[in-house]
């Protein structure tokens, strides 16, 4: 496992589950309520933007045989889903 692959498949998409929480926790007063959810609707929007990208990288990386790096796409595509599955469930 090199470092380049945690870094491009583990910890850069965890930037938006950690940042939905972030802004979750920040209080009313520091943006409002209302720019507070459009925020999270942001940052919700632009990561499953970027899991549709990663999606279709591991779909063509499971094409041509390399399963592998596939996997990683697999990973970084639910990682960037989590910000959804925490606006419509537990933070929602």
């Amino acid at each position: 496992m090199s470092r380049q692959r945690v870094i491009r498949h583990l910890i850069l998409p965890s930037i938006a589950p950690v940042a939905l929480t972030g802004l979750y926790f920040t209080p009313k007063t520091a943006f409002g309520c209302a720019n507070r959810g459009y925020m999270a609707i942001a940052v919700v929007f632009l990561a499953l933007v970027a899991a549709m990208a990663t999606a279709k990288k591991g779909i063509t990386a499971k094409r041509r045989g390399e399963n592998e790096a596939s996997n990683w796409w697999l990973i970084t595509t639910l990682i960037l889903v989590l910000p959804l599955v925490l606006l419509v469930g537990p933070l929602g």
